[in-house]
């Protein structure tokens, strides 16, 4: 892998974990949490965890995604926490993607299994 850091698409990473749905969970925590903020004038809170596992021997990584806040009512608040996980492939140079960026050539032209030289006898 390259050392240089090419930095991952962050609107992309953000809708690519759970296939989309934690970026609609995202913004919906953050409608209810201004509105109560506005509603009742108090202070709210939203917090995005993240945490990150390789799997195996491979060039993925697990990623826990929490999504936790807090959204204040007229006697109170409430509060809710989400936890699920995705999975990434990192490519070179640390950038994450849901699919590799570049993908090895399996066959031949004529349809054949590759080889690479060094597999060969």
């Amino acid at each position: 892998m390259s050392t240089s850091n090419r930095g991952t698409d962050l609107p992309q990473f953000i809708n690519d974990l759970d296939g989309g749905v934690f970026a609609e969970k995202v913004s919906r925590a953050l409608s209810d949490v201004a509105a109560g903020v506005i509603d009742f004038d108090d202070k709210g809170e939203l917090t995005i965890k993240l945490k990150f596992a390789r799997i195996g021997n491979s060039y993925r990584v697990g990623i826990k995604h929490a999504l936790t806040y807090k959204v204040p009512e007229a006697n109170g608040s409430y509060s809710q926490e989400n936890t699920t996980e995705s999975v990434m492939h990192v490519n070179s140079g640390g950038r994450m993607s849901m699919f590799p960026e570049n993908q090895n050539q399996l066959f031949t032209r004529t349809g054949d299994p590759q080889t690479h030289p060094e597999d060969r006898e």
